[in-house]
């Protein structure tokens, strides 16, 4: 990959070790398909009060539960509403898994009425795993993508619905906008990114984490880097014709940094909307933009909102909750 961005501070790597919920074994015996972990039917749906607002909160759940997932997500007995046909998927980072990234988001979309999945995708190859193991370890092209691709078709064919809305955080914003872009541009709405600089949506994951997991699954950075022309595609560009993009960003990223909006053909419909605007006190960073109300507010009006499926409008502005880079939120998060 030609990628490069920033090493992350000591702060974020630090961050992202205590964000890690490890099943034992799991780094080097995990599942090579995408890992719903399915909650019980009779489950209750989270209510917009029991949303979770700290961002290490799906870990601890993990760790308290047997590895469970938090509520909200991966429940295959819910069906989409007239109001939020359009079912969600939100796609984890590297060295994450879908339980221990969504606890906010899962809760929240959940309580607004969607029904959310978070798979696990790109644990590195081998047998055994299971719940709580690490995804976003191996090949982007050769794991994560196809892994993403089956689930997108299975939670097509389990609700009926033609299409579904991505939300992809970090290195789950490239395999989102990779797997739109090249495989299922007729069956994703939306790919919304946190953690992620649409203008090097092409270039794969960063140098780093390719490194990375060159060392955890051999042949990934080749494989990887092969994909790239596909991916820019005839029109040589990252972003498919008839999907909307949406991309949440902050300065205070530890990864990006401040982003500017790219340059882009007509017929991208891409929008890119600055955390902070409006709301200079909220300073979520890399992992702690999991669980910004202000970042929820924006997914959810990019999906949806008040205004109903598609319109990507509502009637109540997003919240503005002051919120540190490390540790998350710093007050209590009002209602919307």
């Amino acid at each position: 990959m030609t990628a490069r961005r920033a090493v992350p501070g000591i702060a974020g790597l630090a961050a992202a070790a205590l964000l890690v919920v490890v099943a034992p074994g799991s780094v080097t015996a995990a599942p090579t398909t995408a890992t719903p972990t399915t909650a019980s039917p009779t489950t209750a749906t989270p209510t917009t009060v029991q949303v979770p607002w700290r961002w290490w909160d799906g870990g601890a759940h993990q760790l308290t539960n047997g590895f469970a997932d938090p509520p909200g997500i991966n429940r295959d007995d819910c069906r989409p509403s007239a109001r939020h046909p359009v079912p969600v998927i939100l796609v984890h980072g590297t060295g994450l898994n879908g339980g221990n990234s969504w606890a906010t988001f899962g809760a929240a979309l959940a309580a607004e009425g969607y029904c959310v999945w978070a798979p696990t995708v790109g644990a590195p190859p081998g047998p055994g795993g299971g719940p709580g193991s690490l995804g976003g370890l191996d090949s982007l092209t050769g794991a994560s993508a196809p892994q993403l691709v089956a689930e997108i078709d299975r939670i097509r064919s389990l609700t009926g619905a033609e299409e579904v809305d991505l939300v992809g955080h970090s290195q789950g914003a490239i395999i989102a906008s990779y797997v739109a872009a090249t495989s299922r541009s007729d069956a994703v709405r939306t790919v919304v990114t946190l953690g992620a600089d649409p203008a090097r949506s092409g270039e794969g994951p960063p140098q780093f984490v390719t490194d990375a997991l060159e060392v955890l699954s051999p042949g990934t950075a080749r494989r990887d880097a092969e994909a790239t022309l596909a991916w820019l595609g005839d029109e040589g560009v990252p972003f498919a014709r008839g999907v909307r993009y949406v991309a949440v960003v902050s300065d205070y990223d530890e990864l990006t940094g401040p982003v500017t909006a790219p340059v882009v053909p007509d017929f991208v419909d891409l929008r890119v909307i600055r955390l902070q605007d409006g709301c200079e006190v909220d300073r979520s960073g890399h992992l702690t933009v999991l669980a910004s109300p202000r970042a929820v507010d924006l997914v959810v009006d990019a999906l949806g909102g008040d205004g109903g499926a598609g319109t990507g409008t509502t009637d109540s502005p997003p919240r503005c909750v002051p919120a540190d880079g490390i540790v998350g939120v710093l007050a209590p998060v009002p209602p919307r």
